[in-house]
């Protein structure tokens, strides 16, 4: 998950965020006042958007080691060895192409991102705005 400057609420204990995101905690709040009173609830919760980003590099090692068994079943043991020795450097090198590229396929086919996320720093409200502790 990855912060984001924006903000959201949710209402009551309903963990379900309105679709809008905010600039500022105080505008989600706002946001969030307004909805309680036509909803009738009783609290907000307020929360910094966290997004998921796919990390796609944490899968560079079963690719290189799908690679090794493949050439192996292709070549035997003439490939046996064959990027036994890449370095960590070149290893991250891969991870991040591999990234790039799926973010690249992500853009190319946007009704696959994500459009889910969490909440961090969250601080509930009663429907007036004041704190609960």
């Amino acid at each position: 998950m990855q912060p984001t400057d924006k903000w959201n609420y949710y209402l009551d204990d309903d963990d379900i965020t309105c679709m809008d995101f905010f600039d500022s905690k105080e505008a989600a709040l706002k946001a969030g006042m307004e909805e309680a009173k036509r909803e009738r609830a009783d609290t907000i919760t307020v929360g910094r958007v966290e997004e998921f980003v796919p990390d796609v590099s944490i899968y560079t090692s079963y690719l290189v080691v799908d690679l090794q068994n493949q050439a192996y079943d292709d070549a035997g043991e003439y490939a046996e060895t064959w990027l036994d020795d890449v370095t960590d450097k070149d290893f991250d090198d891969l991870g991040n192409i591999l990234d790039a590229a799926f973010t690249h396929w992500l853009d190319r086919h946007p009704e696959y991102k994500p459009d889910f996320y969490t909440l961090t720093d969250m601080e509930t409200f009663n429907k007036g705005g004041n704190p609960i502790e």
